[in-house]
């Protein structure tokens, strides 16, 4: 139960909902499904003043644009985007990373902007402290990472865990962000700041409204795992989202682009093996290697139990197989 008092209010628009942040000076927060913000909520890790409903703003459904990019609104249910027969034949991997969000009950009501917007999580953050924990972390204004007190003054260590970012930041999608002076586009990469206590480059009054997948490139491949102890229903130990696109041989790597989420403060590029491939011709051997590069180069934070070892190695065997993937559907040995 949430049991303090907090002010409602339901806008017709986002400006309307833009103006409302501005009024209470960054202490409301936006509620569209609420499946990350009211647990937050409950175990008192937020406690807004006010809470302003987006459920009276009707999202308009996926769309392409002249250019040949599409557009979602950040306020699609991840349950219409992953079934959207439009999303799963355009950038399949975004439906894909909407369907292994939560259950189906969550994805009927999350929304794509508010996945993008979770907060951070650990096991010592997300408890009700009333009756487990006393102390206050960085996170609760207090002056200890209890998990990790070893870390420097000010460093938290909880885990941004988004699953539809990854595969968006792969497709080089940009968002479209709702402020006080207008609209500003930016790339998706760009809104994580890398720190956990504020994870996000989003100012209190500003709102995420649309989200475009620029045109997907020719010989384009995709692959996208997500690893969980139960296979679903719950946060990931490690997503892993990976783009790559060929030259006309249908044999050299043009470009590539390998994400990891659910191990740090924000999504994770391996850039260095990256910036390898291109030029390559790529085979099996060269793909495994890009594998174990990428995960010595991603530095995975311990969380929820999993050592540093073990998400590496974690990172190392399911990016071989969701490289072998990306690289067939780019050949055209999968649909």
């Amino acid at each position: 139960m949430i049991l303090y008092d907090f002010d409602y209010e339901r806008p017709n628009t986002l400006q309307e909902a833009t103006a409302l942040l501005r009024q209470t000076e960054g202490k409301a927060r936006l509620l569209a499904g609420g499946t990350d913000l009211l647990p937050n909520m409950r175990v008192q890790v937020l406690k807004p003043t006010m809470l302003i409903s987006l459920g009276a703003i009707t999202p308009r459904p996926p769309q392409a644009e002249l250019d040949g990019s599409i557009r979602i609104d950040a306020l699609t249910r991840l349950a219409d985007l992953e079934n959207s027969e439009f999303v799963r034949r355009e950038i399949p991997m975004l439906a894909e990373s909407a369907h292994v969000v939560g259950g189906n009950q969550i994805r009927q009501v999350a929304t794509l902007g508010g996945n993008l917007c979770q907060e951070t999580r650990c096991l010592y953050l997300n408890q009700e402290h009333d009756y487990q924990f006393t102390a206050p972390c960085y996170k609760r204004n207090g002056d200890c990472c209890y998990p990790f007190p070893g870390n420097k003054p000010g460093t938290c260590w909880s885990v941004y865990m988004s699953d539809t970012a990854p595969a968006l930041i792969a497709l080089s999608a940009n968002v479209d962000i709702i402020g006080e002076a207008g609209v500003r586009t930016v790339p998706a990469e760009t809104l994580f700041t890398g720190n956990s206590l504020e994870p996000l480059w989003l100012a209190r009054t500003e709102i995420i409204s649309s989200v475009v997948v620029p045109p997907i490139p020719t010989g384009f491949g995709w692959g996208y795992h997500k690893s969980t102890i139960r296979g679903g229903l719950e946060f990931a130990m490690a997503n892993i989202a990976v783009a790559l696109w060929l030259e006309n041989d249908r044999k050299t790597c043009a470009g590539a682009r390998i994400v990891v989420g659910a191990v740090s403060e924000g999504p994770l590029r391996a850039l260095a093996t990256e910036k390898s491939l291109v030029g390559q011709v790529l085979n099996a051997d060269l793909l495994w290697k890009a594998a174990d590069d990428a995960s010595n180069e991603i530095n995975p934070l311990p969380h929820h139990g999993f050592t540093r070892n073990y998400l590496n190695e974690n990172i190392r065997v399911y990016l071989r197989r969701t490289l072998i993937t990306a690289f067939e559907r780019a050949y055209g040995m999968d649909a």
